[in-house]
């Protein structure tokens, strides 16, 4: 049969018709917008899912969502996030029409049933990040380092009079002062490489916690964004754009070993007025005083100072910049032997030396430009720096050295910091799956002065080490977050680290020491692997993979460039995550790392000690619950295995292969109340077992569990507060090392447990005004 030029036409009109008339039956759309209830703020990141179809959105930044070209029909819409209640309603779709929906989302985090494992969290530890957000809303917060310890199974120590900073254990590390925990506030870091005191110093005392909103927690090298220092874990604090009220607090703090009053504190948050309906601004002051709990006081002075400014350009733009700083001056007891207290020689608060201590002073600087691009698009992008002074006095030995003046050292840090932070977010389409795709970098730049004194007193005998370093840092990451489908996803993320170490040795070479200026750079390549199955909707099943590092300080990187690379952490991790009914939340994780080299630099003599590679591998257990409307209880509990192994992915050593102080065991948990009436009240507690202090576990460090009670009431514009540290008055050691020293009345020295004693039951008395 012919097919004539025309009857091609007619055939040609009518697929075309039918073509057009199946494109028009396709047409139909649903999009909306989520708001929260109480503040009619959009909600970002909200998991908008059909029910029985592999098909979500997630929020942008304003809040919309939008499912095109969707066919006639009648569809259940899920509405997930965490901290909002799970909100579902019913849509029927005709052909060609677009439905618009506002939905509105209550806020609820305190209670357990809003939690929703499909919600798209980054997956890096994914138990360890909602759990930590849980915390955050449930559990009190009354510094800093409290708000360290709401990180599952982290711990923290203090050894010199409260001004240094803290000595933190995670995951079978002992971190020192944060070699291998990353921490950062609003994206600036706070770690500091090559501190004339230790490797990555993470000083957080600047951090006024009545400021801070949330927290991020990733634990293992897991997450792409994070690079130097991120091994053990990372730890983002994010402070709030605005303030909910204004806020004069006085407390005061006893200890009845001490005669009078031990600790006083001043705070204040001011909300600027009348700045417009687009800017918003604020000021908080923290003053500190605290003599401590020692037989010498401590006379431990701070004072903080921080401001956050917000100018929203429209609805998608907003430019943040914030500056603080912080001042402080203390004394400190230090490590004492446990001869000397068992002898009577001092008291277990006394100390062999008392002019240690220090002072230390940081300013910060901190400008984010962010602006939500059509189809959720983002980019951001951020500048900063920093300007740092650092002097501490320690004696750690006596008089092993010098009998005669003794072994005070002094180590001063001083530096500047610049960096930058951008990325840019896009989410696409790959086949069927809502991709989505970040690209990402940062630099940063350390010029430092570091010196190493002999001392007496703290008074200046003689100098050991004077350098000038300057540290460039680049890093480049990419990541890219695969939805299978409504249950399965899967991120591949791949980031590149660029190190340039220039040192120059003010020394000259002598007898005694021998000049060590050089130059060296080091790159080092990170593969990331991220995945999320949810089972079920109370059911989320995760496994990661990846290699991460921690950078080594440039002094020892220019003297043996070969042997002081970037040593790399590999590590992997397999949980679950589980909702049992609506109040019952239980979280399960085996993890195994492996670190290339443990590399220390030693401040106290200048030196870096090469101790090889290591294995750790433990289990992460954690629980939930909300046992009524207002009352909640958690426990943690933590086992890791820490031993040295011959090389990388190699077997333990046949002898001495223990990590010093590395955790092996540590439980943390408690009960907390919260009342409508304003009523809040908690009990915790904490256990670290003991563990060996050295390699051939000949010492041992004491293991302790110390019991805390905090209460706080609100009425009308009073608040009242109360927080017992010690309740039971236990005898503890917080800090305690494995340490060879020599006292003066000695003729040889002694090598075995010294130890900064823990807190005695103390009391302090809370009381504010809002307004």
């Amino acid at each position: 049969m012919k097919i004539t030029l025309l009857n091609k036409k007619y055939i040609f009109l009518f697929l075309s018709l039918l073509s057009g008339l199946g494109l028009m039956a396709q047409t139909a759309a649903i999009k909306g917008t989520v708001k929260d209830k109480e503040t009619s703020q959009p909600v970002e990141d909200v998991v908008v899912s059909i029910e029985k179809t592999n098909t979500h959105f997630h929020t942008d930044a304003a809040g919309n969502f939008n499912f095109e070209a969707m066919p006639a029909g009648i569809y259940e819409l899920d509405f997930n996030k965490f901290g909002y209640e799970k909100q579902t309603i019913s849509i029927t779709l005709a052909e060609n029409q677009t439905q618009e929906v506002n939905i509105l989302l209550v806020f609820n985090a305190k209670s357990l049933k809003v939690v929703d494992v499909q919600s798209d969290r980054p997956t890096s530890a994914a138990s360890s990040k909602f759990l930590s957000q849980v915390d955050f809303e449930n559990r009190p917060k009354n510094s800093a380092q409290d708000m360290l310890r709401l990180v599952p199974g982290l711990f923290i120590a203090q050894h010199a009079g409260g001004g240094k900073a803290e000595q933190i254990f995670i995951r079978g590390f002992d971190c020192d002062h944060g070699t291998d925990v990353a921490t950062f506030v609003d994206g600036m870091p706070v770690n500091m490489p090559s501190h004339g005191h230790g490797q990555g110093y993470e000083d957080l005392h600047f951090l006024i916690p009545e400021v801070v909103q949330g927290m991020d927690v990733f634990k293992g090298p897991y997450a792409p964004q994070y690079g130097n220092f991120a091994t053990g874990a990372a730890v983002q604090f994010n402070t709030v754009d605005t303030l909910d009220h204004n806020l004069v607090q006085l407390e005061t703090g006893y200890v009845p070993n001490v005669s009078n009053i031990t600790a006083k504190r001043g705070l204040g948050l001011l909300q600027l007025p009348d700045l417009g309906s687009r800017i918003t601004s604020y000021v908080a002051v923290d003053v500190l005083n605290n003599r401590g709990y020692f037989q010498n006081s401590q006379d431990f002075n701070r004072i903080s100072v921080f401001s956050k400014t917000v100018f929203n350009l429209n609805d998608h733009s907003t430019i943040k910049f914030s500056a603080g700083g912080f001042g402080s001056s203390w004394n400190a007891s230090g490590q004492v032997p446990e001869r000397a207290v068992n002898s009577g020689y001092i008291s277990r608060f006394g100390s062999i030396d008392n002019s240690e201590g220090g002072t230390t002073q940081r300013n910060n600087f901190n400008l984010t430009y962010n602006t939500k691009l059509p189809k959720g698009s983002e980019f951001e992008t951020q500048v900063y720096a920093a300007t740092y002074r650092f002097k501490l006095f320690s004696d750690f030995t006596f008089y092993l050295e010098d009998p005669i003046h003794g072994d005070e050292i002094e180590q001063d840090d001083n530096r500047s910091i610049r960096g930058l932070n951008a990325h840019y977010t896009v989410p696409h389409k790959l086949g069927n799956m809502n991709n989505k795709f970040t690209l990402g970098t940062s630099f940063r730049a350390d010029d430092i002065e570091n010196q190493l004194w002999h001392a007496e007193k703290r008074t200046r005998l003689e100098i050991r080490a004077n350098a000038i370093i300057h540290e460039r840092s680049t890093g480049v990451y990419a990541n890219e977050v695969f939805r299978f489908s409504e249950h399965f996803r899967a991120e591949l993320g791949l980031r590149y680290d660029y190190f340039i170490f220039d040192v120059d040795d003010l020394l000259k070479t002598d007898s005694t020491h021998t000049n060590y200026s050089g130059y060296n750079y080091q790159t080092l390549l990170s593969p990331k692997l991220n995945l999320i199955y949810t089972a079920t909707d109370h059911l989320q099943l995760f496994f990661n993979a990846g290699s991460g590092y921690h950078s080594n300080d440039a002094r020892s990187v220019v003297q043996q460039p070969n042997v002081h690379t970037l040593p790399r952490a590999v590590g992997a991790e397999v949980g679950a995550l589980a909702h049992l009914g609506n109040k019952f939340v239980v979280s399960a994780a085996a993890w195994w790392m492996d670190l290339e080299n443990e590399l220390v630099y030693v401040g106290d003599d200048g030196t870096t000690e090469n101790h090889g590679p290591s294995r750790r591998m433990g289990i992460d257990l954690s629980a939930r619950l909300q046992l009524t409307s207002w009352l909640y209880a958690d426990v943690d509990v933590n086992l890791a295995k820490n031993r040295f192994i011959d090389t990388l992915f190699g077997v333990q050593l046949k002898t001495d292969y223990y990590l010093p102080l590395a955790p092996i065991a540590t439980s943390a948990g408690g009960l907390t109340i919260k009342l409508k009436n304003g009523f809040e009240a908690g009990i915790r507690y904490r256990y670290m077992a003991a563990r060996p202090a050295n390699e051939s576990n000949s010492v041992t460090a004491r293991g302790y569990n110390v019991v805390d009670l905090t209460a706080n009431y609100k009425i009308r514009k009073i608040k009242i507060g109360l927080v017992i540290e010690n309740l039971l008055n236990t005898e503890w050691n917080e800090a305690q090392f494995d340490t060879e020293s020599r006292l003066p009345f000695e003729s040889k020295s002694v090598d075995e447990l010294n130890f900064t004693p823990g807190t005695p039951f103390a009391a302090k008395i809370i009381l504010g005004y809002i307004f």
